[in-house]
């Protein structure tokens, strides 16, 4: 039986039960074979704009990408890869700055940014010119961070690692966390507002920057590996085998969208309360103009698994495996 380990190859380079966890989420295939859209019942979406694949140089699997404007964007993945560009994309720039994988990138500012691995942070101040690590204080892997500023953002991981800093990350804390569970996903509208999502449905939710995270009920028992909110209220997380979550009472209540595709979902990210796009594996682009009501499949250039979405107004840039990059024009 095929895999059903996007990074079977990286396995046998991972030295704790930990990274092998991280492979589960990042490199996660199902043995589906989807012979026809239509007997699925999910039809095509009208194309209203086109995603391109780009050249980026690189064979790395990329987990996480991250722009500041349309055209100065990062891109991270395995063997400790960081790709950055200065024109949107249409070329990239290859250094490498660690030897694990690199899970997520977050940039405030053109200099300012983050980037997480295993149990480290790594920062710059000078646009990627150079990289220094953070004390982190944690030996868990780290799987995403969001920052609502360049001194405050949180970081996730294994064993319901939650950390928070106010210094630009001089100093990072531990947050108190409800879970034992890892962490693969959080997401901020604010500075007080965020959530979490994990292992086994897990999703946490603070009304106070962290300081109390309080467990919500997702009705499911999968893992949940991306979370987004358009609004305070209006949120969707995705997970294995094509779940779409989403609420309008800012998670008090979260309800199954439909999906005939089983796919892997990776990543969410809405443009609004009505328009935004889920990302999975072999390719999968999903897209919805109605809050995800309808989820119609959208072409989609890529045919290896997809793992980060980031939107900017008027692009979008998708990141996967064996250096896949894709943009929205």
């Amino acid at each position: 039986m095929q895999s059903n380990l996007w990074r079977h190859s990286e396995m046998g380079k991972l030295k704790t039960g930990f990274q092998r966890k991280i492979a589960r989420k990042k490199l996660f295939q199902l043995a589906l074979i989807i012979s026809s859209i239509a007997f699925l019942g999910c039809s095509e979406d009208a194309v209203e704009f086109e995603w391109r694949q780009l050249a980026s140089g690189s064979e790395a699997h990329l987990y996480g990408v991250h722009f500041v404007d349309a055209k100065r964007g990062w891109a991270v993945g395995t063997d400790g890869v960081v790709l950055s560009t200065d024109n949107g994309g249409a070329n990239w720039a290859s250094t490498s700055i660690a030897k694990n994988a690199l899970t997520q990138v977050h940039f405030t500012t053109p200099n300012n940014g983050w980037i997480v691995s295993i149990g480290t942070v790594l920062y710059t101040g000078s646009g990627g010119i150079s990289w220094k690590a953070q004390n982190a204080n944690v030996k868990q892997g780290l799987l995403d961070l969001h920052f609502v500023s360049t001194t405050e953002g949180w970081a996730v991981g294994g064993k319901g690692t939650i950390l928070h800093t106010e210094t630009g990350g001089l100093r990072w804390e531990h947050q108190r966390s409800p879970s034992d569970k890892h962490l693969w996903g959080v997401h901020f509208v604010d500075n007080l507002h965020g959530w979490i999502v994990g292992e086994e449905g897990e999703v946490l939710y603070t009304k106070n920057r962290g300081k109390q995270w309080i467990p919500q009920q997702s009705g499911v028992e999968q893992p949940l590996f991306a979370i987004h909110f358009a609004t305070l209220k209006h949120g969707w997380i995705v997970g294995t085998n094509g779940l779409i979550l989403h609420t309008t009472d800012s998670g008090q209540t979260w309800h199954r969208q439909k999906n005939p595709l089983k796919q892997n979902l990776r990543d969410v990210a809405f443009h609004n309360e009505k328009t935004g796009w889920a990302v999975g594996e072999k390719g999968l682009i999903l897209h919805t103009t109605d809050g995800g009501t309808t989820w119609n499949r959208y072409p989609s250039p890529a045919q290896y698994n997809l793992q980060d979405i980031y939107l900017l107004k008027n692009a979008g840039w998708i990141v996967g495996a064996k250096g896949t990059i894709l943009r929205s024009y």
